[in-house]
């Protein structure tokens, strides 16, 4: 059996997050669960406006998936998701869509509004994904490569670009964003 590489183990972790119904397939409902947790865990309707930009940020990447996988698919069962967010390009053709998701994170957890996500800002946010504090607080120290002790929009981009296109680190924080601890 072949070593898969370190990108295609981590989307298939994603994967597995994301199946939540555990039927084999992901599809938009699966990712709108993911929007319903965060606004569950911050006390948010889903007609807030940072969840609407956190709907509409997953709805792109949704839409960025459908478009590398078999024309008319509505779900997408664990290799075509694998080969989609393989394919969508977050590095050349489509770096927005991970921009703009990690601006709508961000958004929501940046709860004192000061354009910067404290360690305890961040620790509310392990809440979504049921992740102690004690786990959390190494993911806080990876992100926060500046060493300022908060976390940046740029750094929340950089890390879920990281966790899509980088080969070097299995472990690579920004899944934290994705719900894959």
């Amino acid at each position: 059996m072949a070593t898969l590489d370190p990108v295609t183990r981590r989307l298939r972790r994603l994967f597995a997050v994301l199946d939540s119904d555990e039927d084999g397939f992901v599809t938009w409902s699966d990712h709108r669960r993911v929007v319903e947790a965060y606004a569950s865990a911050y006390g948010l309707p889903m007609d807030e406006p940072r969840i609407q930009a956190l709907e509409r940020a997953y709805w792109a990447q949704w839409l960025g998936l459908l478009t590398q996988s078999v024309p008319g698919l509505e779900r997408l069962d664990q290799d075509a998701f694998v080969a989609a967010h393989r394919a969508v390009g977050y590095d050349s053709d489509r770096p927005e869509i991970l921009e703009n998701l990690a601006a709508a994170v961000f958004r929501i957890m940046d709860t004192k509004g000061d354009k910067r996500v404290s360690g305890d800002e961040f620790a509310a946010y392990l809440a979504v994904w049921g992740i102690s504090v004690d786990e959390g607080a190494q993911v806080f120290t990876y992100l926060d490569l500046d060493r300022d002790a908060y976390v940046s929009q740029r750094e929340i981009a950089r890390s879920l670009r990281a966790f899509h296109l980088h080969n070097d680190d299995l472990n690579t924080p920004g899944g934290i964003f994705l719900g894959v601890y």
